[in-house]
């Protein structure tokens, strides 16, 4: 019986195998861990030392780097002092030596002090034996004679001025000529001191020995200072007496490649070195600012068996409570493992009693723990079972009358061989068959689809069968009522190990779902004809409007210069600006038309951003100083000269924006404001001193049909669609604008908006800035004159190009003390932004006629011609470039009084103006003929070819909606008789939509001009396509 017993003990039970898993599981890692945690331990104090020891080797290299560094900076001063100069002279007088003499006692640490001329001659030191030595073929001369930069020499025997140290030398420049080198000066820093600092060093508990100590070695291993027991050792390895301090190379020689981390890569690391281990900590010397070319390293030396005893201690430790504990764990595992065993045994008997089908018997134990919830857990599970089995049938049952009620029809069919196995669901609502009719309608399958869908549905099943993959199709199937109606079958496989042996899915009615399509489609169709048939009948009337305009706007202009009375005048100019505001109105509505449609294209292009931004605010410069408005234009230093965007949709933001500053401001200024922000985003905001928008109107501004105020007293008119049709362009481009505004203050519109900026840009603001230090350095601007935004933009211009600036809203304060003023400061320009009263101009008289006097300039407002003194005047406003322009005295920014009329026999080409409206014929040839031009007309395309054909012309104005022949087929046949000849051919149409400008540059055309015809846009046109002989005599003529 107790052989028994062992036997049964020592068996592979459960609870032996636990138990013996549990002493392996909780022992191995506390040996593991132990282990880990010794060399963890011996690593950290390894660390620990090594860190301190990096520290101390740290600072030790710092102290040495702070002393080479206070060295070369009193060398470099002391080189830079005005005594230095004598050098040049020889130091007849002997102050340099004097000087190097007190500073070699005083300071104590250097060898030799000595100045040296450009010749090579020691013709100042502190050893007064040292003056007269010729240093003329010595290395450290000829390079600092070549190379003019101080630097250090390796610490070495000086052979020609005696003393060993490190060799620190300072070229001397000539005082006001920095480039003019007179002679340089080197100091010999005693190795002494080098060995004391390293002596110094505290490496271990006490002074440095061969168990802790300090070496400082070059770049080719010798020793430079150490202690003496390392200097005098006997093993050194080579010997080089002539120049070194110590002519020993230190043993760490020998291994190169230890060598090469200790100069190149600080840190600590443990070497063997024969019996001995050591730990050395090295500290090289180009982590410094004023050492690093030496190439020295300071190695601290550390036996590791020394800085390791206390690890001994902590391994005994260790393993007494490895001990204790593994006794401890062996009692607990056996506890714990008769704890568990036990009920597991029960749990298999009664599991047997389960596998017999006895689902009757109960199991519970007494004990709380997994186990006993595991017992619990499973006594249920029989419960279950047995109830699950009984309601097994039941389910079968319910399932089978749900599938039955679904709006479908369910199907299973196996492949081999093929037969329908399954079918159910509402087949009769949705084939129109019955589940036993349908399974024998399948066999004639062909019969019930529709021709259109049989390979359809033969390669959707193909595709499930081979590919093993679900798939679904739409198609149309025969009802048993006969007609066609729309399915959706979805199709999964049936898979078993590798092969798919069955099909089965789901079919569902979808014919009200395609019908619903198919009306939708319908409707999208007649929507887009009914967009396409809006932008057919907006470029209608856009087209029809245009053309009596032109003749209106065009006769009125032609009025204008009638000699008409004042009172005549005033009509006919109200006349005209109703005739433009109505033209405007249609742009803005054709745009947002378009814009709401999203029928509006875009078209980047390279641009000057500045030149943008001045024929903007020269559009509305006229109008705002009739009404006696200031504009100004103010480009951020930053912003680049050149960028990428939208030209044609960005100056129609620009526009529109001044536009309602200017119709919205009654006294003040309008500011435009321009930077480039980061990731390239031009930031434009343009302030005005107008009435202000109210805080709860500004969030509707920007909606369609929405003023400021929308009583029927208003002040202002308009549409309400100039912000909205802005923040539409800006939001199709990327952008965004905002607006912030004071009631009764004014108003600031911003927006930002994404641009490219070309590579290889140079920023005008350098530029001009480097051009006025060389001609006008700290030279000044003056400004007289109340325009309060030309003020801002000459102020920041003079900013940026570092020229002075001063302002004077008023003469009176300044004609007193005009002299006083002038003298005070270099003003090189004067403008006069006002008229100048007969005191004030016999003031300015003598100044007038001085050479070298100040440039006195008059700003005078675009509504003025002329000024009424005979000064040099510029019309406001001007950009930065005009102004720059100006004041350096190139371009033409500044127009002089006297002018010369010498006639010029006229060189204008004969034109030719080809239109079917006679009104529109007239306003052209008439705008023409004022210029000087002679015209031939044409009333049709046809009339055109042939007038080409038989006359020589130096331009064609083109209308493009003509009968006979359109404006571009006679383009198309122009170009092909000319063969190639150059003839501006110039598009002049009332079709003003999206993309009517390319279609007129797609047929030939050279540019494009939309009616009404302006005089002002008709004669830049013609000025841009004349050849330079030409537009000087179009330049010459009177204006139109």
């Amino acid at each position: 019986m107790d052989r028994r017993k062992a036997r049964f003990r020592l068996a592979p039970t459960i609870q032996n195998k636990l138990l013996a898993v549990m002493l392996i599981v909780a022992l191995a890692p506390i040996m593991v861990f132990g282990t880990l945690a010794y060399f963890k331990s011996r690593e950290t104090i390894i660390n620990q030392v090594g860190e301190r020891l990096q520290a101390t080797s740290l600072l030790a290299m710092s102290q040495i780097d702070r002393t080479f560094g206070f060295s070369q900076e009193n060398i470099r001063s002391w080189a830079a002092l005005d005594v230095m100069q004598a050098v040049e002279r020889g130091d007849p007088e002997g102050v340099v030596s004097e000087m190097l003499f007190d500073y070699q006692r005083a300071y104590g640490v250097y060898n030799t002090l000595v100045a040296v001329d450009v010749d090579g001659v020691v013709v100042a030191a502190g050893d007064s034996d040292l003056i007269g030595i010729s240093l003329e073929q010595v290395a450290w001369f000829q390079r600092v004679m070549q190379d003019r930069q101080p630097f250090l020499l390796p610490l070495r025997l000086d052979p020609e001025l005696g003393g060993y140290g490190v060799s620190i030398v300072v070229p001397i420049f000539r005082k006001y000529q920095p480039d003019k080198l007179v002679g340089v000066l080197k100091a010999s820093l005693d190795w002494r001191e080098l060995l004391s600092q390293v002596s110094a060093i505290n490496v271990g508990p006490d002074e440095q020995e061969e168990s802790g100590y300090a070496v400082l070695i070059d770049v080719d291993g010798y020793v430079l200072a150490a202690p003496d027991f390392i200097l005098f050792d006997e093993d050194a390895s080579g010997v080089d007496g002539s120049t070194r301090v110590y002519g020993k190379r230190w043993w760490v020689v020998d291994n190169p490649m230890l060598l090469d981390r200790l100069l190149n890569r600080p840190g600590h690391r443990y070497i063997r070195r024969g019996k001995q281990e050591l730990l050395l900590v090295n500290m090289p010397a180009r982590e410094f600012k004023y050492i690093r070319d030496t190439g020295w390293s300071l190695v601290l030396v550390r036996d590791a068996e020394d800085a390791l005893k206390d690890i001994a201690f902590i391994r005994e430790r260790a393993v007494l409570i490895g001990l204790i504990a593994a006794l401890l764990i062996g009692v607990v595992a056996y506890v714990m493992s008769r704890q568990i065993g036990a009920p597991i045994a029960r749990l298999s008997s009664w599991a047997e009693e389960l596998t017999r089908g006895n689902l009757d018997r109960q199991i519970s134990l007494r004990s709380n723990d997994e186990l006993a919830q595991l017992a619990t857990s499973l006594d249920n599970m029989r419960c279950n079972l047995k109830k699950n089995l009984d309601e097994l049938y039941d389910s079968k049952e319910r399932y089978q009358s749900i599938i039955n009620s679904i709006d479908c029809v369910v199907w299973e069919a196996e492949l081999n061989p093929p037969k329908v196995s399954f079918i159910s669901g509402q087949v009769k609502h949705v084939l129109g068959y019955s589940s036993e009719q349908l399974k024998q309608e399948l066999v004639y399958w062909r019969r019930h689809i529709h021709p259109d869908h049989h390979e359809q549905v033969l390669e959707a099943f193909r595709y499930a069968t081979q590919e093993g993959s679900d798939t679904y199709i739409e198609f149309k199937v025969r009802h048993g009522d006969g007609d066609w109606v729309w399915v959706k079958a979805l199709v999964s496989v049936v898979i078993e190990g590798l092969s798919v042996v069955g099909l089965r899915g789901v079919v569902v009615d979808i014919n009200e779902i395609v019908q619903a399509s198919e009306e939708m489609e319908e409707a999208r169709d007649m929507a887009v004809k009914t967009a396409e048939n809006k932008s057919r009948f907006m470029a209608i009337v856009s087209h029809e409007i245009r053309t009596p305009m032109n003749g209106m706007l065009g006769m009125l202009d032609m009025f204008n210069e009638s000699g008409l009375r004042d009172d005549q005048q005033q009509m006919l100019e109200l006349a005209k600006r109703s005739g433009r505001n109505l033209l405007a109105l249609v742009d803005d509505v054709m745009d947002f038309t378009r814009l709401e449609s999203g029928q509006m294209q875009f078209h980047n292009e390279e641009v000057n951003i500045h030149d943008l931004f001045n024929s903007a605010v020269s559009l509305v410069a006229v109008d705002a100083y009739r009404r006696g408005l200031d504009l100004g234009m103010v480009a951020e230093a930053g912003l680049p000269q050149r960028v990428v965007t939208d030209v044609t949709k960005l100056r129609q933001v620009l526009t529109s924006l001044l536009s309602n500053a200017a119709k919205f401001t009654e006294h003040g200024s309008i500011m435009l404001w321009a930077e480039l922000l980061p990731e390239n985003r031009l930031y434009v905001e343009i302030k005005d001193t107008g009435v202000g928008i109210a805080a709860e109107r500004q969030r509707d501004l920007f909606h369609p049909f929405v003023q400021e105020d929308l009583s029927n007293t208003r002040k202002f008119g308009g549409s309400g669609l100039g912000l909205a049709l802005c923040e539409g362009l800006l939001r199709a481009m990327g952008g965004s604008i905002g607006v912030r505004s004071i009631k009764g203050v004014g108003s600031s519109f911003y927006f930002e908006l994404p641009v490219e900026v070309p590579a290889n840009q140079t920023s005008l603001s350098v530029r001009m800035r480097h051009d006025f230090q060389q001609q006008y350095p700290e030279a000044a601007v003056l400004l007289i004159g109340d325009l309060p935004a030309t003020q801002m933009v000459m102020q920041m211009a003079c900013q940026q190009w570092a020229l002075g600036f001063h302002w004077e809203p008023k003469e009176s304060r300044i004609i007193r003390q005009l002299d006083e003023v002038l003298y005070r400061r270099n003003y090189r320009w004067i403008f006069i932004a006002q008229e100048i009263s007969d005191r004030f101009w016999e003031k300015l008289n003598p100044y007038l006629d001085e050479k070298d006097g100040p440039k006195i300039i008059q700003l005078r407002v675009p509504t003025e011609r002329y000024g009424q003194r005979p000064l040099p005047h510029m019309y406001v406003p001007f950009s930065q470039r005009q102004l720059a322009d100006c004041l350096l005295g190139r371009g033409e920014e500044m127009v002089q009084v006297v002018q010369s009329n010498v006639p010029i026999q006229s060189a204008l080409p004969r034109v030719l103006v080809v239109d079917d409206n006679e009104v529109n014929r007239r306003v052209a040839c008439g705008y023409l003929r004022k210029l000087g031009f002679s015209c031939d007309i044409a009333e049709d395309g046809q009339q055109a070819l042939d007038a080409v054909k038989t006359n020589p012309y130096g331009m064609v104005f083109m209308d493009c909606q003509m009968p006979v022949m359109d404006g571009y087929e006679s383009t198309r046949a122009i170009r092909e008789y000319l063969q190639g000849k150059p003839l501006p051919i110039i598009a002049v149409t009332a079709n003003a939509m999206e993309g009517d400008r390319e279609k007129c540059l797609d047929a030939g055309m050279d540019d494009y001009l939309a009616k009404p015809l302006r005089k002002d846009t008709l004669y830049k046109m013609v000025e841009h396509w004349l050849n330079p002989v030409q537009a000087q005599a179009l330049g010459n003529r009177p204006s139109a």
